[in-house]
């Protein structure tokens, strides 16, 4: 395997992801994550770096200029809050089940 010099004449310590604060990455808010967006495409080894982390499946952070979420790439980091349209979805089906549930073990002891 090539080092980054071997591959780009740059050494990994000159790279942004060395450079800067490695929490930077791993960002709780989607201004931090948009940063770190922006100093990858700066980033010689931009898209191996995007390549290697889909084919880890890294789970989160902010790989070869794209945000990870739960092993996919997403558009943006959102921020803790509302959860998507989907996860609500899933949850109200859930919720349900549960309340059947509940309601046909009242019945069936009563």
């Amino acid at each position: 395997m090539a080092t980054a010099r071997e591959t780009t004449g740059v050494h990994w310590s000159e790279l942004p992801c060395a450079i800067e604060d490695g929490d930077l990455w791993f960002a709780a808010t989607s201004a931090d994550a948009d940063r770190a967006k922006e100093l990858c495409r700066t980033c010689p080894l931009q898209h191996s770096c995007l390549q290697g982390a889909i084919a880890r499946q890294e789970p989160h952070g902010v790989w070869g200029g794209e945000v990870f979420y739960e092993g996919i790439v997403v558009a943006r980091k959102r921020t803790r809050g509302r959860p998507r349209n989907g996860e609500l979805h899933q949850r109200d089906l859930e919720r349900q089940a549960r309340a059947n549930l509940r309601k046909n073990t009242s019945e069936a002891v009563a």
